[in-house]
């Protein structure tokens, strides 16, 4: 080689490894800021997240103190309270706290229907009339203060020697020809606020929600020492001076986060003010490793593999020699992952809006009715010189009543559903003739078949077949799809319910001549919160959760459930049940029979969203 040649491979090598020291630099100041980038945009992402979640607990709270509210609300309109006549109200106020057993119900669900420990009203002077016998004046109380002004309260929480359980004092003003006359109020259980802040939180052991009144102290937290007796804006034992600032910084804002350390541990405070209190805020603590811990693991590995692949380009560049490859790099496997996980949270977040547009929809409109009759009796009634008619009356009643069932059923869906997620509904199986209980359920459902110009008929190829079964889950199936074929036939339809035994298995089906499924729709019919028809346009009402419950009965069964169906034409659903019997050794023994009575009031709950 010639001197002169050497020369210029001597310059060309070192263009080379200039360019390429050069890319080299460039690419990774690139790969830095792109993962810097990327890591501040997921962080971001995380912290809207968590700042809605924040929203939708307190949104979850309001709810639940606006339902207590809305029954003082109610009683408040009583023309006796109005009138503060004490001697006359007592008596009912006194059923209703005095309220103790109801038969075939948990000891969560009669507090849930027990609403107060007692009852009381207060009048303009401050006297207290209450059902506990503790009539005493409250001028000074807080309640008593607001409920002049004309707002409602709820103060002096508690926790109950007696139950152990959270306890509040709520009030509303009595209002009398547009002025305040007093107070309506009670003792009520608001333990269902610390079961609910238990559920607030993310998967860490160090994260939790607490709620704090308007003067800082703790309401509700996990530590229930700490109700009523901590203040985040006073240091103690527990709570340092450097805290107080951020406690401070809570109570004078709506809403937002902010990150600090406490026993240190470095958390992010995620909080928001709840509606129907008097400036109460939800407080969510989410440790930063939770936070941030998995994004800069997975950005530190991108950067690595970032700089170990720029090495490995440099090195090649130098030995290939006049060609610079610039890599292609290829999606991390765990960005993709985090994007189908974003892309699932929205879709699960679009289907939670669906569902409470629902909810809204179908306790509002049942609702609305309820109050809409109860203002057109009280019109009747208060005509001058009108005779009193008791068929016109017994049709109000009837509405009231057939929406109050709608309600019920509403509820007890939501609670079947809760209990199911959380592990607690267990099936009560009894070796029984199953065919002989969906003949009684069928036949049970005849005359208000009838009624509707329709036509059912129940049709088995067995007249016995003993198995184990919980006789009011399958109630609750068989009715709930004869509901729903009455809801979606015309008028001289029919519904058909037959059985068929095939030895170690039963066969259930329930046809019906009526619109049928579109077959786009059949796959996600059994979806929770899934309807046919779009929540704004459909013609009959419903929630979407009974054809979920459904099948979450049948799978109990360890059956399955499908369905044939042709739009125009009409809709079979086949219920198959493995046939077993349970031993008498577990206490389980023959079924019971059928209660006609029982039938009927199921009947009229699973019938109760049947209008036309």
């Amino acid at each position: 080689m010639h001197d002169r040649d050497y020369y210029y491979v001597k310059i060309i090598k070192r263009v080379l490894a200039f360019t390429v020291l050069i890319c080299t630099i460039l690419s990774g100041i690139l790969i830095y800021f792109s993962s810097n980038f990327s890591e501040n945009m997921m962080l971001q992402m995380m912290e809207d997240n968590f700042l809605d979640n924040s929203k939708i607990y307190s949104g979850g709270i309001s709810g639940y103190l606006q339902g207590r509210y809305n029954l003082l609300n109610t009683y408040a309109q009583y023309p006796l309270v109005k009138n503060m006549n004490w001697e006359r109200v007592k008596k009912y106020f006194e059923m209703e706290v005095n309220l103790t057993n109801i038969s075939n119900l948990s000891e969560d669900d009669m507090k849930s229907i027990k609403r107060f420990d007692n009852l009381f009203i207060v009048d303009s002077q401050g006297n207290k009339y209450s059902t506990d016998e503790e009539n005493i004046n409250v001028r000074n109380e807080e309640y008593f203060k607001n409920t002049m002004k004309g707002k409602k309260s709820i103060s002096n929480i508690f926790i109950s020697e007696k139950s152990g359980d959270l306890m509040a004092t709520m009030a509303v003003p009595i209002w009398n020809k547009g002025e305040i006359v007093g107070a309506l109020g009670g003792i009520t259980n608001i333990e269902t606020l610390s079961r609910m802040i238990e559920r607030y939180k993310v998967k860490h052991k160090d994260s939790y929600s607490y709620i704090v009144d308007k003067n800082g102290y703790t309401i509700c937290h996990p530590n229930r020492n700490f109700i009523g007796s901590e203040n985040i804006t006073k240091p103690s034992k527990n709570i340092n001076e450097d805290f107080v600032k951020y406690g401070l910084y809570i109570l004078n804002n709506d809403g937002g986060d902010l990150e600090y350390v406490f026993n240190g541990v470095s958390s992010n405070a995620y909080f928001s003010t709840i509606s129907n209190t008097d400036n109460w805020k939800i407080v969510t603590i989410i440790p930063n490793k939770y936070i941030y811990g998995p994004i800069i693991k997975k950005t530190n590995k991108l950067l690595i593999i970032g700089a170990l692949g720029i090495l490995v380009i440099a090195a090649i560049s130098l030995k290939g020699g006049q060609f610079i490859a610039i890599p292609m790099l290829k999606w991390n496997k765990d960005l993709e992952k985090k994007r189908k996980k974003l892309e699932e949270e929205i879709e699960y977040s679009n289907l939670k809006t669906e569902f409470f547009s629902n909810i809204s929809h179908e306790f509002k409109t049942p609702l609305n009715i309820i109050f809409s009759t109860t203002q057109l009796m009280k019109f009747n009634l208060k005509k001058e010189n009108s005779k009193f008619d008791i068929t016109k009356l017994n049709n109000h009643v009837d509405t009231i009543k057939q929406n109050c069932y709608r309600l019920l059923r509403l509820i007890n869906n939501i609670l079947d559903l809760t209990k199911i997620d959380s592990g607690f509904m267990k099936l009560n199986l009894e070796n029984g003739n199953i065919v002989s209980t969906i003949e009684d359920i069928t036949l049970s459902t005849v005359e208000y078949v009838k009624s509707k110009s329709k036509k059912i008929v129940f049709d088995t190829d067995v007249e016995e077949k003993i198995m184990a079964f919980d006789s009011d889950k399958i109630e609750r199936i068989i009715l709930n799809l004869i509901s729903n074929s009455i809801k979606f036939t015309k008028p001289n339809d029919s519904i058909e319910v037959n059985i068929h035994d095939k030895d170690e298995k039963i066969i259930i089906s329930i046809k019906d001549t009526g619109i049928g499924i579109p077959k786009e729709k059949q796959k996600e019919i059994f979806e929770r919160f899934t309807q046919v028809d779009s929540c704004l346009t459909r013609k009959t009402e419903g929630s979407g959760i009974g054809l979920s419950l459904v099948k979450a009965f049948v799978e109990m069964h360890d059956g399955k459930i499908s369905l044939k169906s042709e739009y125009g034409k009409g809709t079979e659903f086949i219920i198959e049940l493995p046939v077993k019997l349970v031993s008498w050794e577990n206490g389980e023994g023959e079924g019971k029979k059928s209660n006609g009575k029982r039938n009927v009031e199921m009947m009229d709950i699973e019938f109760s969203d049947i209008y036309s």
